[in-house]
């Protein structure tokens, strides 16, 4: 699990879904990350705002043979939850998969 705040790309970098909406970048405040990109549409559609701290875990699944990391957001964290959680999930970290090999 991880904390992170969300903020919608602009990048030429991304596609925009079929809605035309980019996807949510989420910056990791506390907590192991594997992925932090949320598709634009559902991020409106679940009533999630930019700036907003939010308690997240990747959740893995295969699609057309590959394995893909997607972000799942538990739940809003208010200011008061906000430092013991960090406390608890520790210094911020994105381990992205494939990075490693990248770096090789």
């Amino acid at each position: 699990m991880f904390l992170a705040t969300f903020q919608q790309t602009t990048s030429d970098k991304f596609k925009s879904d079929k809605n035309s909406n980019k996807p949510f970048i989420g910056k990791v405040l506390a907590g192991t990350a594997q992925g932090t990109i949320i598709n634009g549409t559902m991020f409106q559609r679940d009533g999630l705002l930019s700036n907003k701290a939010y308690l997240c875990q990747n959740v893995h699944s295969v699609y057309e043979g590959k394995d893909v990391v997607s972000t799942e957001v538990i739940s809003e964290v208010s200011l008061l939850e906000l430092t013991p959680l960090m406390t608890q999930l520790g210094t911020a970290n994105t381990n992205i998969a494939g990075s490693q090999e990248a770096a090789e």
